[in-house]
């Protein structure tokens, strides 16, 4: 009697088994017919940067462009605007869902010197998408340093400025954690008289480190992304206030151009 209850709870044992197996190579099957569809070359490490400043804001203008020294400490106010991140994904015909994002900074910016400054960013990415929004902090640790400035032509005051910046930015986009290093070489013209308004057309060409956490090892991000930016600042060294509206970019095919303003206040 007891040797049949145990050959009896075997069978069913072994048929549980026996379905439990064939449950999993169906949904195996399954999973391996499924087609895949990776991301675009770079899309991922277009998202990690679009989650830090470095990507989402408009490039900081400073004295350090202008060719001064800055005397006092000095705020930034930036927005910058990507219409549809999700661009490189969008198929060769048909639609797509548009993926917007809209950054707000505020920078703090201290003197370190007659031609370098040190800086504080703190600010808001807002995304939003059909069926989505969210909001996610960034920020970054940057500096510049003025390597040199030569007048051209002193009838109207232009001169040329080449710098540096570097950087240490955060953020937490959907690719996970986001940390970026960067390093550019800004190249200025400032024109118009030292006495009144310069009109300061600038571009910063530049590499960015990224990287990611807080996903697995397989779709982590480690990848260096080169990236430009570009713009004009207004500037008055008799004035307090300041003005700028720039671009950037991060080249990964089909990605747009990040448009954006900024404000500032101080220095003097």
């Amino acid at each position: 009697m007891h040797s049949q209850v145990v050959s009896r709870s075997f069978r069913v044992a072994l048929n549980t088994a026996r379905c439990a197996l064939l449950f999993f190579l169906v949904l195996a099957s399954r999973a391996l017919a499924q087609p895949i569809t990776p991301s675009p070359p770079g899309y991922k490490e277009y998202i990690a940067l679009l989650g830090t400043p470095i990507g989402s804001l408009p490039p900081l203008t400073t004295y350090t462009l202008a060719g001064l020294a800055q005397h006092s400490a000095e705020v930034v106010a930036r927005y910058g605007f990507v219409s549809d991140m999700a661009l490189p994904l969008a198929p060769d015909s048909g639609g797509h869902n548009a993926h917007s994002v809209g950054t707000f900074g505020l920078t703090g910016i201290l003197p370190l010197g007659l031609g370098s400054t040190v800086s504080l960013t703190v600010g808001v990415a807002n995304q939003e998408c059909d069926g989505c929004a969210g909001s996610r902090f960034v920020g970054s640790i940057d500096g510049d340093y003025r390597i040199f400035t030569t007048s051209i032509n002193k009838t109207n005051g232009t001169r040329f400025t080449v710098a540096a910046n570097y950087g240490i930015g955060g953020g937490n986009p959907a690719t996970g954690t986001s940390w970026t290093g960067n390093i550019g070489f800004p190249l200025a013209f400032t024109i118009g008289p030292d006495s009144g308004l310069q009109f300061i057309p600038f571009m910063t060409p530049g590499v960015a480190f990224v990287t990611t956490t807080g996903t697995t090892e397989a779709s982590a991000i480690h990848s260096l992304r080169a990236l430009t930016g570009g713009g004009v600042y207004l500037f008055n060294r008799k004035s307090n206030f300041g003005a700028s509206a720039g671009i950037q970019y991060i080249f990964v095919p089909k990605t747009q151009v990040l448009i954006g303003i900024g404000g500032s206040y101080g220095g003097r």
